[in-house]
């Protein structure tokens, strides 16, 4: 398990990108910060989300200055409104710019994108939740998919990896995945309904996902371990997997967290160059 997500600074912004996905030279990818745009108050102010209820003005002006940064034109991003579920969604060509100015074009109801065309740059957004990425450098395909305690519970990661087989031929055993930053094991409490959840899903490995609290009824549920497994009952080598380590909510100076009460978004993006 490589824990290589490195820090990148450019003109204020920092982002992080997968130093195994950047050896390949084959994809443009990026977790981005907080730091280094223009919106204000509980979005300042990197936030990269529409759905949000900030200034849409500086929203988009965030998109551009990291798309700058990273060499991609914010108006090609394809984005989704992200509703907790599995669903995955095979972007194509024709897809293009769809939800990169306004929610109202974004693909609808769908929490991971998957493609094998170039020049198509993904983008989910996340303020806890966790980030996964993918490579098939063989194939070359990649997706990326958004996993909450629901999306987490339902297997969404297992089943981006299965979707990019299904769909661009790909072998689990070339595909590598990086777990981004999200909020860690350290401040998730969950409650008693979700810890069900958690059992149900993962019978066999729940007593090592989740720590009990000092609050009865409560535990601690990581999310990181649970992605990281689900992955690797898929074929797919934990040597082939990164996980970043950081937690949103610990790194409140570089990272928004939706449990601290802050209402802006991170952005994960990759795309086939």
């Amino acid at each position: 398990m490589k824990r290589a997500f490195l820090p990148c600074e450019k003109n204020e912004l920092l982002y992080y990108t997968i130093s195994a996905f950047d050896t390949t030279d084959l994809v443009i990818n990026a977790f981005s910060s907080r730091k280094g745009g223009k919106s204000k108050k509980s979005f300042e102010s990197l936030n990269l989300s529409v759905l949000t209820a900030d200034n849409l003005e500086y929203v988009l002006e965030n998109r551009r200055r990291l798309c700058q940064a990273l060499g991609i034109d914010s108006h090609t991003l394809v984005g989704a409104c992200q509703v907790h579920g599995d669903n995955i969604y095979l972007v194509k060509g024709s897809d293009r710019g769809a939800g990169a100015l306004t929610s109202k074009t974004a693909i609808a109801d769908t929490d991971a994108l998957i493609t094998n065309e170039r020049e198509i740059p993904l983008i989910l957004f996340y303020a806890d939740c966790v980030p996964v990425f993918f490579l098939d450098p063989v194939k070359k395909a990649v997706g990326l998919a958004h996993a909450g305690w629901k999306g987490t519970v339902a297997k969404i990661a297992a089943k981006t990896v299965q979707a990019l087989g299904e769909n661009y031929g790909s072998n689990p055993k070339d595909i590598l995945v990086a777990i981004g930053p999200s909020i860690g094991p350290c401040h998730y409490q969950v409650d008693r309904p979700v810890i069900d959840e958690v059992k149900r899903a993962y019978p066999k490995e729940w007593e090592e996902l989740l720590t009990t609290s000092d609050i009865d009824g409560y535990a601690q549920l990581n999310l990181w371990e649970a992605n990281l497994r689900q992955i690797c009952q898929t074929g797919v080598p934990q040597e082939n997997i990164t996980v970043a380590g950081m937690c949103t909510y610990c790194c409140q100076e570089n990272f928004f967290s939706h449990r601290r009460g802050m209402a802006g978004r991170q952005a994960a993006i990759i795309m086939l160059k």
